[in-house]
């Protein structure tokens, strides 16, 4: 399964106002044509309550993808082959 993962760490602040930094972004290399993603997994880490994994489309305008986006605690995320 193709997977993008991005991984920011916020300081907690419920304003709005995290100062997060982004890591690279990291491909799944064993991904192949036939099981392309159509999501991107952007994960939020927070030092002082639940990290946050968003799930947003990997293909269309930014403004379909502010308007078509999943989020969930990750404590809540689990890889689909381990589910099965």
């Amino acid at each position: 399964m193709a997977t993008t993962l991005a991984e920011i760490t916020m300081d907690g602040a419920t304003d709005g106002t995290d100062g997060g930094t982004g890591n690279e972004d990291a491909t799944d290399d064993r991904a192949g044509p036939a099981d392309a993603a159509l999501f991107e997994a952007v994960v939020v880490r927070y030092e002082s309550e639940c990290d946050r994994c968003t799930l947003v489309p990997r293909d269309g305008s930014t403004e379909a993808k502010l308007n078509a986006w999943l989020a969930a605690d990750l404590e809540t995320v689990v890889d689909l082959d381990d589910a099965r």
